[in-house]
């Protein structure tokens, strides 16, 4: 009797809301290819960073869920890593099941090429547009967000459609002098990217975004400027709902406001990037930061 599906493919979720979307992109592209693919959701029984895992709440999302001892079996880290699942690994020949992500921001096509018999435990973040281009349209239908706005939002969003709206997510909280993310998305990089706005459109009005909004109120004293700040807590997809409705986006190096501009539907959308997403100066973000994006 067989422990598991021979042709099981399993995508391991955890992070916040942008990184699952992301893995829910690479999650839907490997369904589009083979037959069996799971999600593992076990991180998040003991996750107590952001706000859980929100696909389903936000999104209405429903994934066919591994199974807590496919998980074990083909996760060889951490409490998995035991005598036990080795063990098991090794009489089923399950070893190299494991795959973690090879390269960050980038597409790795072998992913694609195993065969749908093989058994893969897929360990990444999956930043890269090239794993579900092709899937777009159905993706963008998949992000719905459909839970009403309450009257305070509907009136933000209304504002948001009826003018030259420019969102501006700025990440600080976590961010602030991170030695991976921090000092990338500096005060320099927003007024530039204000200045390019304000000779592009006529009369732009911006809306910040941002998990410190007093710090943005204090330093972001032009006219124009709306500061976003009802949305916390579970609520917080909100600001990614708002900004994804604005007509252009200037945002951070942060998958929450990356998927804020993807979404954006508007065809003559100006999107403005940071030229690099993190401090590794190994990395390349070829997948991630768009050719049509604007980068400074």
């Amino acid at each position: 009797m067989l422990l598991f599906h021979r042709n099981l493919k399993i995508v391991k979720f955890l992070g916040g809301l942008g990184n699952q979307m992301f893995q829910y992109a690479f999650y839907k592209s490997l369904s589009e290819c083979y037959s069996n693919v799971k999600a593992d959701l076990s991180d998040f029984h003991s996750y107590d960073l952001h706000y859980g895992f929100e696909l389903d709440k936000v999104f209405y999302i429903q994934l066919k869920k591994a199974s807590n001892f496919e998980s074990k079996l083909l996760d060889k880290h951490g409490s998995n890593n035991n005598w036990y699942y080795r063990k098991l690994r090794r009489i089923s020949g399950l070893k190299k099941a494991y795959y973690h992500e090879k390269t960050e921001f980038n597409f790795d096509p072998q992913i694609y090429s195993e065969g749908d018999k093989s058994v893969r435990y897929f360990w990444g973040y999956w930043q890269c547009e090239k794993y579900f281009e092709t899937i777009k349209d159905s993706l963008v239908s998949d992000f719905t967000f459909t839970k009403p706005l309450d009257d305070e939002n509907k009136a933000i969003l209304q504002e948001i459609e009826s003018c030259n709206s420019v969102s501006i997510h700025i990440r600080r909280g976590d961010y602030v002098n991170h030695p991976l993310l921090g000092n990338i998305t500096t005060l320099e990089y927003y007024q530039t990217a204000i200045s390019i706005i304000k000779t592009t459109i006529e009369n732009p009005v911006f809306f910040v975004f941002s998990n410190d909004i007093e710090w943005c109120k204090e330093t972001l004293k032009e006219d124009g400027f709306k500061f976003i700040n009802n949305n916390t807590n579970a609520q917080s997809y909100v600001d990614m709902q708002l900004m994804s409705r604005c007509k252009h986006n200037i945002i951070a190096n942060s998958s929450f406001s990356w998927w804020a501009a993807w979404l954006n539907q508007n065809p003559n959308k100006i999107i403005i990037s940071p030229k690099k997403w993190t401090n590794n100066p190994e990395y390349t973000y070829h997948g991630l930061i768009l050719d049509s994006w604007i980068k400074i």
